[in-house]
């Protein structure tokens, strides 16, 4: 901070690069509502709707695959067996912070038919915001790692000033409009393609945010 200048560990690429292909970048947009809104569900219980996974191949390609519950109904065992057919068995998974490790966590234990599936992606996880925050500053970062810190600084032309849904709690607020009876059907259409933009950004600037930074090891 007193230099003004960034700061690296060589270390940083090591991470960066221990991974296994193809990797992928993996969001979550989940809901907790005070009043449980579906049977078998608590107070403030988190409930997974939405999940984002861009897919990066070893020759550089990159893949992009999603699911969003359209439907006002339970979505944890759609959420769960789509995203497990997408993880598959291969592949390192990066997330930013441990907050989806703690979604896989409960629906493990409250889903018994896919716990042994979600269980076994644990070893491939890989916490991008830890390994930032452990090996590398920008003094523009100001003291703060998430995302929206980070992303502006390393990669401003993805701002995200430009997308009608900005961060995870608007995006919850949303996703009620959307399956709300008396939203119209144009506006329903109209926030789903907001809210798939918004979670795919997230995890299209994870794939960014790694590029960027092992371009500093040339």
């Amino acid at each position: 901070m007193r230099s003004g200048e960034e700061y690296i560990e060589r270390e940083l690429e090591y991470e960066l690069k221990n991974v296994e292909y193809p990797i992928h970048f993996l969001d979550f947009e989940t809901l907790g509502l005070a009043i449980p809104r579906y049977a078998g569900t608590k107070p403030y219980q988190t409930i997974p709707f939405q999940w984002s996974d861009h897919l990066l191949h070893e020759d550089g390609t990159i893949e992009h695959w999603d699911y969003l519950c359209e439907e006002d109904e339970d979505p944890r065992e759609q959420f769960t067996s789509t995203l497990l057919d997408a993880l598959g068995s291969k592949g390192s998974i990066f997330m930013y912070t441990t907050y989806e490790e703690g979604v896989l966590k409960e629906l493990a234990e409250n889903l018994r038919l896919h716990r042994e599936h979600i269980l076994a992606l644990w070893d491939r996880l890989k916490d991008l915001c830890a390994i930032i925050s452990t090996h590398y500053y920008h003094p523009e970062f100001r003291g703060s790692f998430s995302v929206n810190s980070v992303l502006p600084d390393l990669l401003p032309e993805m701002s995200y000033e430009n997308l009608s849904i900005q961060e995870g709690q608007e995006a919850g607020l949303e996703y009620l409009r959307m399956i709300d009876p008396s939203t119209a059907p144009e506006e329903k259409e109209r926030v789903k393609k907001d809210l798939l933009t918004y979670c795919g950004h997230d995890t299209l600037a994870m794939v960014k945010i790694r590029e960027e930074l092992l371009k500093q090891f040339g």
